[in-house]
C-alpha cells in the first residue's frame, strides 16, 4: 500500500491542476486526480490522472550502462548463454549492438545498455564539462569526502598497457612515467597526470597495483553514473522524459518532439502510397561541381593583371536539417489527389495543404550553360559504364519524378517545365515542428560547453533522421541457447546466416 504522505505532499498535491504525465487538467469530472505512488517503496510520487496512472506500470528490467559498450560487449555477449533464458539483441550490424537483454526469471531482464549513444564524447570531456559545479557529483560524494573530491572528480591515469599479467596486480608502487605509454594513441602521458597519479597513490594510502586498480574503476563507475544522471536531469527538465527508458539519443529525441509539439500524426495506411514518398527519398548531393578553380588576386601566385579578379569563397550553411524542420510540413489527412489540372505555382508554401507529385519535367537547352554547375533535381541512376547507383545532378529530362511540391516551384520558377502529373497525393500541412526546434536551438544558445551545444544539435537533427529511417533496413538478430531453439530459426525460410559465439550460443542472422 501506499505510506501516508507528508504535509509537503499533501499540499503538492492538493494544488496540482494538471497530471504530471499527460498535462491534461483536472475537471474531477471526465479526468480525475489520484496519487501515484511506488509499488516497490510505497513512497507518494505525482499527481496523475485515472487513464495514466493506469497505464503506468513497474519496469520490467534493471538497466546496466556501459559507456562506449558496442565496443565492450563481446566478451559480455559470449558468457550471456550459462542457461536457457532469453537473450534479446538489437543489432547496429553483425558486430555491433545497440542493447543486449538478458532473462533473469519470467517478465525480468538486465538491460545493457550504450550511454556513448546518448553522449557521444570520452568519459573524460564529460567529466570536465560537469567539474565546475562539484554538486553535481551526486554519486561520487557518496563514496569520498570533500577533502578528496578534486582527486576523483576527473578522469583516472592508468598504465593499461603495463598491466599485461597478474603479477603486476601486486606491485607495491606506481610504474615509471615511461610505462603510461598509450601506443593506441601514440601517445605519453603529461607530467600533470602522473604527478596526479602519484598524489592519488600516496592520498589513499594505497599499497599494491591492484588497489589502485579497484580505485580507479570505482571512480569510473562513479563519474559515469554523475554524468549519466545529471544527462536525465536536463532530459527530464526540459522534456519531463527520461532518457533511463530509451537506448538511443535519436528514440528519445522523437519522443521528446512528440511531446513537446503535443502533435498528433497520422500513419500512412495505403502502402502504393508509402512506396511512391519513399520514391522521394534520394539522399544529399556529394560531389565536385567544377573540378578546378583559380583565384586571381594580388599576393596570391600565378596573379595576372590583364584578368579581372577571382575570388575563392568557401560557404558553411549551418542548422540545414533544423531550416528544413520549420517549415510546414505534413501531419495527417493523406489522399489521392485526382484534379492534374494543378498548378503547384499558385499555392501557398505555407497553406494548409500540402503536394508531392509524381511529375514529367523538361529541361530546356537554353537554361543548360546557366545551371551546368548545380542542375536541378537530382535523381538515383547509374552512371555510365558502371551498374551501381548514385545521386547524380544531370541536365537529362525526368520521367516520373517524385518530388514536393515546394522543390517542384523552385525548379519551375527557374526555367524547368512540368509537361505531365502522373500521381498527386495531398496532406494538410503545419509547421507542427517548429516549437521543439525553437527549444533546441534556445537550449543550445545557453549550453556553456562543447558537449552541451553538439548535444542540442544533435537533439534536432536526430529526429531529421528518425523521420526519414527505413525499418524495413533493420537487422535481425536472435542469440539462441539449445539446439532446439536454433533449429526453429534456421528451417525458417528468412535465414540469412549465423555466428556461432560459444558452445551453448549462436546468434542466427533473420
Amino acid at each position: 500500500g501506499m505510506i501516508k504522505l507528508t504535509k509537503a505532499e499533501e499540499i503538492e498535491y492538493k494544488n496540482a491542476t494538471t497530471c504530471h504525465h499527460c498535462s491534461k487538467t483536472f475537471d474531477h469530472i471526465s479526468i480525475k486526480k489520484v496519487r501515484d505512488h511506488s509499488h516497490l517503496t510505497g513512497k507518494y510520487l505525482r499527481p496523475l490522472c485515472v487513464e495514466c496512472n493506469f497505464l503506468a506500470q513497474s519496469p520490467s528490467f534493471v538497466p546496466v550502462y556501459f559507456h562506449n559498450l558496442s565496443y565492450d560487449s563481446h566478451f559480455i555477449i559470449h558468457e550471456l548463454g550459462y542457461d536457457d533464458m532469453n537473450i534479446d539483441v538489437i543489432p547496429n550490424s553483425c558486430e555491433k549492438y545497440i542493447t543486449c537483454s538478458k532473462q533473469i526469471k519470467d517478465g525480468f531482464y538486465v538491460k545493457f545498455v550504450d550511454t556513448f549513444r546518448f553522449m557521444s564524447e570520452s568519459l573524460a570531456n564529460l567529466t570536465n564539462n560537469l567539474a565546475k559545479d562539484k554538486s553535481k557529483f551526486r554519486e561520487t560524494k557518496k563514496y569520498f569526502s570533500n577533502n578528496n573530491l578534486n582527486l576523483v572528480i576527473r578522469k583516472g591515469v592508468f598504465p593499461y598497457e603495463y598491466i599485461n599479467c597478474w603479477e603486476k596486480l601486486n606491485e607495491t608502487s606506481l610504474p615509471p612515467k615511461s610505462k603510461f605509454y598509450n601506443s593506441l594513441t601514440d601517445d605519453h602521458i603529461s607530467k600533470k597526470d602522473y604527478i596526479h597519479a602519484c598524489e592519488v597513490w600516496k592520498k589513499f594510502n594505497i599499497k599494491t597495483i591492484g588497489e589502485y586498480s579497484d580505485l580507479y574503476l570505482l571512480t569510473d563507475i562513479l563519474l559515469l553514473s554523475d554524468v549519466f544522471e545529471n544527462f536525465r536531469d536536463i532530459c527530464l527538465k526540459t522534456f519531463n522524459l527520461d532518457a533511463s527508458y530509451y537506448l538511443t539519443a535519436p528514440s528519445f529525441a522523437f519522443d521528446a518532439m512528440l511531446r513537446f509539439t503535443k502533435v498528433e500524426l497520422e500513419r500512412l495506411k495505403d502502402y502504393t502510397m508509402l512506396l511512391m514518398i519513399e520514391d522521394g527519398i534520394r539522399g544529399g548531393i556529394c560531389q565536385s561541381m567544377r573540378r578546378y578553380a583559380k583565384a586571381n588576386l594580388p599576393n596570391v601566385d600565378g596573379y595576372d593583371e590583364e584578368k579581372p579578379n577571382v575570388y575563392l569563397s568557401y560557404f558553411d550553411c549551418v542548422n540545414l536539417y533544423g531550416k528544413s524542420m520549420l517549415a510546414s510540413l505534413p501531419y495527417k489527412d493523406f489522399e489521392w489527389y485526382s484534379d492534374f489540372s494543378l498548378n503547384i505555382m499558385m499555392i501557398d508554401d505555407n497553406g494548409p495543404y500540402g503536394f508531392i507529385l509524381e511529375v514529367d519535367v523538361d529541361y530546356p537547352e537554353n537554361i543548360h550553360d546557366a545551371h551546368s554547375d548545380l542542375p536541378f533535381l537530382p535523381q538515383n541512376s547509374c552512371p555510365p559504364n558502371s551498374k551501381v547507383k548514385k545521386l547524380l545532378t544531370t541536365l537529362h529530362h525526368k520521367k516520373n519524378y517524385v518530388a514536393h511540391y515546394r522543390t517542384l516551384k523552385q525548379a519551375v520558377n527557374n526555367g524547368l517545365k512540368i509537361i505531365k502529373i502522373h500521381r498527386v497525393i495531398r496532406f494538410k500541412q503545419s509547421k507542427w515542428m517548429l516549437p521543439y526546434v525553437m527549444k533546441c536551438t534556445s537550449m543550445r544558445v545557453k549550453a556553456n560547453n562543447e558537449f552541451e551545444r553538439q548535444f542540442w544539435k544533435l537533439m534536432v537533427n536526430s529526429v531529421y533522421g528518425k523521420c526519414m529511417e527505413n525499418p524495413r533496413k533493420r537487422m535481425e538478430i536472435k542469440l539462441v541457447t539449445s539446439d532446439k531453439m536454433a533449429c526453429r530459426y534456421l528451417i525458417k525460410p528468412n535465414f540469412k546466416d549465423r555466428t556461432i559465439y560459444s558452445n551453448n550460443l549462436m546468434a542466427i542472422h533473420v
